[in-house]
């Protein structure tokens, strides 16, 4: 049976639709007539995160889902080897999914960020990408209650009229910041408007509204002695604050109206059914089911609280009832309501109930509320007792627990005990005091290791919003309802600087999305910034995150953006940012922040374990990104279906066989045709950079003499000696270049290197094999929620050149682009084993490494800007990587 794709949230002003307007002048920081544009509806999601080539169609029985995930833990055998497999690799032998249809899988649909998650059906925006102007026309933003016009086939702007008015008088009402966008380009990174904007550095600074609060509660820090309802994640005073707040801040009115769409529609189609993604023999269960029904549960109560209108109040009590199993709509199989099993599953429905529960407490009648507490005790506690009781909980121990899963099954079972505790009879709240405990004390030693000291994210850079989301659910619960974060903050000082991870890990062409991307993140967004921002007291990271699409849809930014933040997040940002935790290091370095044609690098060069079985065997892997694309890119996820997937990370692991996640399938060199070393590798990098930041200046361009470097030393990796096998990257010529240098030192062991990057582009190379023309005019699948091709308005050309040696050429695979050794490990029906990786072109470079001598190989990155100087065309000094400094190049 396939499962139908749920109906796409309305996302308003920061859903963005790519407007041709837009296209004209893309490289110069879209400053065409602020605000009286009016803001796009377009859509959302991420090259970075999937590989439902289905996706807008309706997940045909499909689609990656978590439970797939064989999390790493202390390196078990792989198949066939006769040993124990640890509890997280038998889960994913265990639970199989179905295959996701074939199709186009780029991996420009990855590499955007995340958010994924919803796509519109309709106008619809979304987290990061946009919908062609001739996919607008349809229903989905219809019926708004606020008063914006729905968008008609070809139109641009979606958020004008009454709705753009309000928003612009609301920040007159306020004093603080007007809208700083006016739309998003194909990849969803806004447009940032150049007039009525406060470009001052971010800071909370602003006016507060908060003459409606009245909060006459003091805080207990108990976790037996709880706020009133509602309590969790927000309370009374905070309910009563928002139509003032509305009223007095631009963001807050344009969010406020796309969640009243999103409720309108969703009240007008049937409740969610529930369906398995794959046969119920081997189904992955239903997280998609469980965030579709959490995305409408917060829109319907928000619409409720808000409008007081009853039949909000009455279409989510229809929800929940047949997400509980009262109806005559069949809801569950097995005997099981909430697929514990899959206890991902169980943990998002049961998160959705208690926001329901807690939220409108107040306005459920007695039976009311007895159904939905029984639904979160007798479906989701319980079962949650059981995982903290048994093996079943696998993801509760040390070994798997510093990952989305740990994050996101004990912050839902922790939100639906504290939304319940102390209600109902006393055997309730004795299972509610010990699923707060057990969470609790489990999230603390777990879930809290999953940012590195560094801040980057122990999984992926798509992996994160699940673990981070999650985990901010949980911590706003706990301070909302006792007064205190209850030391979950404390377990880890360094947490916060994921926001700093999160915005580094952005480029102009979306995520630098090495690794997996996980299952659709229909209930998950990066709002978590604004949560973390408001406790930090860092402004930055909440001005970053409110231009972002998937900020408009959500009902938890109403309560965790403040509105007092004020100015630019860019300004005073540094362009580069070295995160060098061993565990997971990688550098990120742009020519700006602000531009949507800024030259980008992503670059990753750790270990390649210990990442939940989520990572790839790319040490040295890079992304670039300019002239509003991305040219290198990475494929995100494989086939979650395929045998082996997520066996083990031993060097002869089945995972290894598949060309996504083995060495020939990045941006890196492979050595005698083989994968990279997983034992050994530990590269020892170094990074220098001028340190500029950008100003607050929307065409702000770095100086000729603004230089940043990174080097690796990746012989580990190779099994070499130190030193054999380096790599350098760095930004030339007032970062409008980029330098790829090799350097491969004499090894007797080394007989052939050969140089790999996947591209989008069309190649064309020219007759001497020295120079390859990378083209692209349009995008495919930019993200989740666009499919089919956007133009990027006109034709963009990427020159790529071989400086050294003098013998080496350009050839190119594909597309599709395909493995150059080893063979597939063999799937039968309906599993796949390597994807088509249809109109993805492998660039290769190879070297003789039976040659005396050490050899050089240096690639040079020109972006075609409009107009090429004298330095653009020049060909760069040639510096061995042991001289490299800030002034090597000048």
């Amino acid at each position: 049976m396939s499962y139908q794709r749920p109906q796409d949230p309305y996302i308003h002003s920061n859903a963005s639709q790519y407007d041709e307007r837009y296209q004209q002048g893309y490289s110069q920081s879209y400053q065409q007539q602020p605000y009286q544009q009016g803001y796009s509806g377009g859509n959302a999601s991420a090259a970075g995160y999937r590989d439902y080539p289905d996706h807008a169609s309706g997940y045909q029985g499909s689609a990656y889902k978590e439970s797939q995930e064989g999390l790493y833990a202390n390196q078990g055998a792989g198949y066939g080897q006769g040993q124990q497999r640890n509890a997280a690799t038998q889960a994913a032998a265990t639970y199989s999914y179905a295959k996701p249809k074939r199709g186009v899988s780029k991996w420009i649909k990855f590499g955007i960020p995340l958010l994924l998650l919803i796509i519109a059906g309709a106008v619809v925006g979304g987290i990061f990408g946009a919908r062609a102007a001739k996919n607008n026309g349809s229903s989905s933003g219809s019926g708004s209650s606020s008063g914006s016009g729905s968008v008609g086939s070809g139109s641009s702007p979606n958020v004008q009229g009454a709705a753009l008015t309000a928003a612009q008088q609301a920040a007159k009402n306020g004093g603080n910041n007007m809208l700083f966008y006016q739309g998003t380009d194909p990849y969803g990174n806004p447009a940032f408007v150049s007039a009525n904007v406060d470009t001052s550095a971010a800071a909370y600074s602003g006016q507060a509204h908060n003459q409606s609060c009245s909060d006459s509660w003091s805080a207990t820090n108990s976790l037996t002695n709880l706020r009133p309802h509602p309590r969790i994640m927000t309370t009374q005073a905070e309910w009563d604050c928002l139509p003032t707040k509305i009223a007095n801040d631009a963001y807050l009115t344009v969010w406020n109206t796309t969640i009243f769409n999103n409720a309108t529609n969703w009240a007008s189609q049937p409740p969610v059914k529930y369906v398995f993604d794959g046969p119920p023999s081997n189904g992955s269960g239903i997280l998609d089911v469980s965030r579709e029904v959490q995305q409408r549960v917060k829109a319907f109560a928000y619409a409720y609280k808000i409008s007081n209108n009853t039949s909000f109040k009455d279409r989510l009590y229809l929800e929940l009832n047949t997400a509980a199993g009262n109806t005559a709509t069949p809801f569950g199989q097995d005997g099981s309501h909430w697929n514990p099993v899959h206890f991902l599953d169980v943990a998002e429905m049961t998160s959705a109930f208690a926001m329901a529960y807690d939220w409108l407490y107040n306005d459920w009648s007695d039976d009311q509320r007895s159904m939905i507490r029984t639904a979160i005790v007798d479906y989701g506690l319980v079962p949650g007792q059981n995982q903290y009781a048994t093996a079943d909980g696998w993801w509760k121990l040390p070994a798997n627990g510093d990952g989305n899963w740990n994050c996101v099954c004990n912050g839902g079972l922790l939100t639906g005990a504290l939304a319940i505790r102390g209600d109902g009879d006393s055997n309730q709240t004795s299972i509610a005091d010990s699923i707060i405990n057990s969470a609790l004390t489990n999230m603390r030693s777990n879930c809290m290791s999953g940012a590195y000291d560094d801040g980057t994210w122990t999984e992926t850079a798509n992996y994160w919003y699940f673990g981070t989301n999650a985990q901010a659910r949980a911590l706003s619960s706990l301070i909302s309802a006792t007064g205190t974060d209850q030391g979950l903050m404390a377990a880890n000082p360094n947490w916060y600087k994921t926001s700093d991870f999160h915005m580094y890990v952005s480029g102009p062409g979306g995520l630098f999305a090495y690794g997996d991307n996980g299952p659709n993140k229909f209930a998950t967004t990066a709002n978590q910034l604004m949560l973390y921002s408001k406790l930090s007291g860092d402004a930055r990271p909440a001005v970053y995150q409110r231009d972002r699409a998937d900020a408009s849809f959500d009902p938890l930014s109403m309560f965790w953006y403040e509105p007092t933040a004020k100015g630019a997040f860019w300004n005073g940002l540094p362009l580069d940012r070295y995160f060098d935790d061993k565990r997971g290091s990688w550098v990120s370095m742009r020519s700006s922040w602000t531009d949507p044609s800024a030259v980008y690098v992503g670059v990753k060069a750790s270990n390649l374990t210990g990442h939940q079985t989520h990572g790839d065997l790319d040490a040295g892997d890079f992304v670039l990104d300019a002239l509003g694309t991305r040219w290198a890119g990475e494929y995100g996820s494989g086939n979650y279906l395929s045998t082996g997937y997520f066996s083990n990370e031993t060097q002869d692991s089945d995972r290894w066989t598949y060309y996504r996640k083995a060495t020939d399938g990045q941006n890196t060199l492979v050595i005698n045709m083989q994968n990279q070393n997983v034992a050994s590798c530990l590269p020892d990098n170094s990074y220098n950079s001028t340190g500029v930041a950008q100003t607050g200046d929307l065409s702000f361009k770095p100086a000729t003499t603004d230089a940043v470097s990174f080097i690796t030393d990746l012989s580990s990796c190779y099994s070499q000696a130190s030193g054999t096998v380096r790599r350098g990257i760095r930004m030339l010529n007032g970062r409008r270049q980029v330098l790829v240098q090799d350097e491969i030192g004499q090894s007797s062991s080394i007989t052939d290197v050969k140089w790999r990057v996947q591209t989008n582009g069309t190649v064309s190379i020219s007759s001497d094999g020295k120079t390859a023309t990378l083209t692209q005019s349009s995008i495919t699948d930019p993200n989740a929620g666009v499919v089919g091709k956007v133009s990027l308005g006109g034709t963009k050309t990427m020159k790529v050149q071989i400086l050294s040696p003098s013998n080496a050429v350009f050839t190119a695979t594909g597309p599709p682009a395909t493995r150059i050794y080893g063979q597939a490990v063999y799937s039968a029906p309906p599993e796949d084993s390597d994807q088509v990786n249809t109109g993805v072109t492998a660039l290769q470079i190879d070297l003789d490494g039976t040659q005396s001598g050490a050899q050089t190989l240096q690639v040079l990155w020109q972006p075609q800007w409009d107009s090429l100087s004298a330095a653009d065309q020049a060909t760069p000094k040639s510096v061995p990587l042991s001289q490299w400094s800030l002034t090597s190049h000048n």
